[in-house]
């Protein structure tokens, strides 16, 4: 079985590749590794399962227009920025 690593914050790393030139495969990784993640929060909010795929899919969007120039907040995370920017589309 495939082991997924317990993420407790994200890489700067990999957000920093995610602007840059092997972005493609920065964005496959994180999708996968926070994909699961997403549809967790998609639960616990009661976003039918129907509708999941779909949110997770514009969440991706925005954080593909909004990810390059995320900067954390001080004392803020990036686990805390996409659950508002989560939260703000199923709002929508």
């Amino acid at each position: 079985a495939y082991h997924r690593p317990h993420m407790e914050h994200t890489s700067p790393t990999l957000l920093a590749q995610l602007a840059g030139p092997d972005r493609a495969a920065a964005w496959y990784r994180f999708v996968h590794l926070y994909t699961p993640l997403l549809d967790r929060w998609a639960g616990r909010l009661g976003v039918p399962p129907a509708d999941r795929a779909d949110l997770i899919q514009e969440v991706f969007l925005a954080l593909l227009r909004a990810a390059p120039r995320f900067r954390p907040a001080p004392g803020g995370s990036f686990r805390a920025w996409l659950y508002t920017v989560f939260a703000n589309k199923w709002a929508d």
